[in-house]
């Protein structure tokens, strides 16, 4: 291995996982309760009952991941998530 490739290696490595980590931050609301995107994770709480869940990207969908199988979520142009429990908007 030579040096560039020593010392390129674990940068790419680092983008691709700012890359691929989501770009997703923050809490959103809906009617029905929240999602809080927050260091890699994010935490699902409806009917006051949270839940810890991975979640993985893919363009303007937001895959949550959970035992009972991946549950998909768009983000809509104006910033806000279309969820199985209706439009969740982000607080500020």
């Amino acid at each position: 291995m030579n040096m560039h490739t020593r010392f390129l290696a674990p940068a790419l490595a680092a983008l691709l996982l700012v890359a691929c980590g989501g770009g997703v931050s923050g809490t959103y609301q809906g009617g029905m309760g929240s999602i809080k995107f927050e260091s890699g994770k994010a935490y699902a709480t409806l009917m006051q009952v949270t839940r810890e869940m991975d979640y993985r990207t893919d363009g303007d969908k937001i895959i949550l991941r959970s035992p009972e199988g991946d549950l998909v979520l768009t983000r809509d142009a104006d910033g806000s998530l279309d969820t199985p429990w209706g439009k969740m908007k982000k607080r500020d």
